[in-house]
Parts: C-alpha cells; structure tokens; sequence
C-alpha cells in the first residue's frame, strides 16, 4: 500500500493490521473464557471504519487464531486461542527474555524447557543473561526486557518495583533445589569464627540474605563484596574465608581443587532456604499480551524436566 505520495505505507500503520493487532494484544491479555470490547471501543481507540474492524476479526477467525461467540452490542465471548497464530498474525515482536547465566542445573533447565515451550507455543523470542536478581528486575521495570526469570525471594524484595507485572511462581526447590546451596571453605581451614571473611553480593537480594542467615551480623564477621558465581574462586585465591555459593559445573571438581562444600541446611543458622527457592517469571507491565503466554506456560512440565536432571547428577 502506498500513499498520496507514492510512498510505501509500513504494515504497522495500516488500518486492518492496526486493528488486527488490537484486537490479538486485547485477546491474550484476556484470555479464553473473557469478553473482548466491543466494534464501538475500536472505532474510537484507533479510529478504522466498522469495516476494517470487521475484517481484522474475519481474519483472526478465518486464520483459526481465535474463536468467538458474538453478545451483540456487549461485545464477543472469546471461546479458544491459538497463541502462536495470533502472534503471527498480528507481527508482535518477539518475546525479550532475561535469565540468570547458566551453570547451576536449575538454571540451565529451567531456560532450556521455557524456551522450549515457547517454541510450541508458536511465540518468537530470543534469550539473554545477566547476573544479578536485582539488575533482572530493574531491566524488566525498566522495558529493557519483557520477560525474566528470578527467585521469588527477589521477586518479593522487589514487589513494589512490579506491582502491576505479571507473574507466575513455580514449586519451591525449582531455582535452589534442595542441598544446592553450600557454603564453600577452603578443605583443613579453621571453622569461620570472629574476623572471618565471608563473600557477599550485594546485586543478590539471596546471597545478602542467605549469608546474614549462615553468618549473621553481630558475629565479628567481615563481609566482603564479591560476585555470588566467583565465590570459590575467591576461596582459593584467600580473597575471603567463607561464602555461600549455588552449586554448579566445573571444570575441576571443588574437592579436588582443595575446597570444601557444606550444605547450607546442615550450618547451625536458621536459612530461609525454602521460602527463597521457588523460580518466578516475571513480566514487564506494558505487555498486556505476556498474561495468555504466562498461563499457557506448564508449569509441571518444567519442574519436571528439573527433576529429571538432577537425579542424574552426582
């Protein structure tokens, strides 16, 4: 389409793909089961012809991306939804998605089977990491993401940052699973007591509080700033005495490198292991469309796929 000009038209200004995209972003925010506005809402908001409206809707319907039941001057009845096809259809853009970086087998199944999902859903994306649950959920405040994964001990450290985002919690033990988390020391090393040097990472709303709980304050202990994955490396490099670390691969097993790994739940201290450990996918507010692709996420099948991994780990 070309206009007065000669000029070409981009398809995202259109009427019909307007209306058409409308039309697809209302329906995932919704979901199946809502009612979708009315003709009436759509000739004001975008300002097409009743036509137009009608056509995009003919084609949604036609395309099998959605289904409808009309309520006359109520408006439709969304009964089914094909995500993917209506993604298509309407060319939004692909989902943004943050996770942590990989190593723990949490983490590394967790973004495996996600994107996987994603895939048979039929929703475009492409995968990012960073380190920080903190730096996560500010990029995602921030638009720079529209999808990550955290613990939900940082989703509720940062709840008021996110209070209108939308979210789904997985199983406790699907970002730590049980006996992950460990506090590493250096193998013959004294136990930690008054002066020690204990890692922490302040970008980690976890590390901070999962340290103050194995090593709290008022101890004498001497807390040093350090990136939570480094921690056994630090270790070695007598950079500090003590740190709490999520178990992960290695080239060289930790025992072998003169290192030593005590479960978190065995230290003295009361850890808040379990109401840290479940993973959160959190989304960015101004993606109405995340709402149908978070609830046809299933959640079953990747704590499953967790599971199935870690039983094969040593």
């Amino acid at each position: 389409m070309s206009d007065r000009n000669g000029s070409l038209t981009p398809p995202s200004q259109r009427p019909l793909d307007q209306a058409v995209k409308a039309i697809v972003v209302d329906a995932l925010r919704a979901g199946v089961g809502a009612s979708l506005p009315t003709n009436s809402h759509y000739l004001h908001a975008l300002g097409a012809s009743a036509g137009t409206v009608q056509r995009a809707m003919k084609l949604l319907i036609d395309q099998k991306a959605l289904a409808v039941t009309s309520r006359g001057h109520l408006g439709r009845t969304l009964d089914s939804l094909d995500i993917g096809a209506a993604w298509h259809l309407a060319s939004l853009a692909p989902l943004r998605l943050l996770f942590p970086p990989g190593g723990p087998v949490e983490i590394d199944v967790l973004t495996e089977s996600l994107a996987g999902e994603l895939v048979v859903l039929g929703v475009p994306h492409t995968i990012h990491h960073q380190r920080g649950g903190a730096r996560r959920i500010a990029a995602i405040a921030a638009g720079d993401y529209d999808l990550a994964v955290v613990s939900a001990g940082t989703l509720d450290h940062a709840a008021r940052l996110l209070e209108t985002a939308p979210t789904r919690i997985l199983a406790p033990g699907t970002y730590y699973a049980p006996h992950r988390l460990v506090s590493v020391t250096r193998t013959g090393a004294p136990e930690p007591g008054p002066g020690a040097r204990v890692a922490i990472d302040h970008d980690s709303p976890d590390h901070v509080q999962l340290t103050r709980s194995a090593y709290p304050p008022g101890h004498e202990y001497v807390y040093v700033p350090c990136k939570f994955p480094s921690v056994p490396e630090a270790v070695l490099r007598n950079q500090v005495d003590v740190g709490i670390w999520h178990l992960s691969h290695t080239v060289i097993p930790l025992d072998l490198a003169g290192l030593t790994c005590t479960d978190l739940e065995d230290l003295p201290m009361a850890t808040p292991w379990r109401d840290l450990s479940a993973a959160a996918l959190v989304g960015w507010p101004q993606r109405g469309e995340l709402s149908a692709v978070l609830t046809a996420v299933s959640l079953p099948t990747l704590a499953q796929a967790q599971q199935h991994q870690l039983k094969l780990e040593p």
